[in-house]
């Protein structure tokens, strides 16, 4: 995880509010940004679909591209992953206003934690539990623990369950999708 990090919201996909939840966090997370409708929200959904784990950002920006007019960077078609990720970041920030970006990633975590969906202010590092460095991107961050984790993070984004994936990308997605209709009917970028 990337800078600093206030007002985070930890919730297990097994809570039955968890959407509703997350919905009204993301919007007072938004609503905290500077000049909101002025600017553009750029949902930057970070994976590949070659391991199951690793699918969950796709997946939720698959949905969003169905469900909504945002501007999504990351899809099933069109990911972005290690190999793509900092030239996707330089072209999202070379534009004329600093838009907000919204970074959705899978995690692994403790066995514990897997289910959970956490969601704050801050950027988020994407690659860290394969080992890879890379920047620090996002001023809303949205992670799903997807598995636990062991010693090789590959393995363990290769052996997580595509039930834990499907739910969290639902979840995440729904959320996402509700607050970004809400934020757009205001929206004049």
């Amino acid at each position: 995880m990337g800078a600093e990090i206030s007002k985070k919201l930890m919730i297990n996909v097994h809570d039955s509010c968890a959407q509703s939840k997350m919905y009204h966090h993301i919007i007072n997370l938004l609503e905290q940004q500077q000049e909101l409708y002025n600017r553009k929200i750029i949902l930057l959904c970070i994976g590949s679909d070659r391991y199951i784990g690793d699918a969950l950002g796709p997946l939720v920006g698959s949905y969003l591209e169905e469900h909504t007019n945002c501007l999504i960077h990351g899809s099933l078609d069109h990911p972005v992953h290690a190999g793509n990720l900092i030239e996707v970041i330089e072209g999202i920030y070379q534009q004329k206003e600093r838009p907000i970006v919204i970074a959705i990633d899978a995690c692994l975590g403790n066995h514990n934690e897997i289910g959970n969906i956490e969601i704050w202010e801050g950027g988020l590092e994407a690659g860290i539990a394969v080992g890879t460095r890379l920047p620090c991107v996002g001023d809303i961050s949205i992670i799903g623990v997807v598995n636990g984790s062991g010693r090789i993070g590959y393995l363990d984004l290769q052996s997580t369950p595509l039930s834990i994936v499907m739910k969290l990308s639902r979840l995440i997605g729904g959320a996402l999708r509700d607050a970004m209709n809400v934020i757009h009917i205001h929206h004049v970028v």
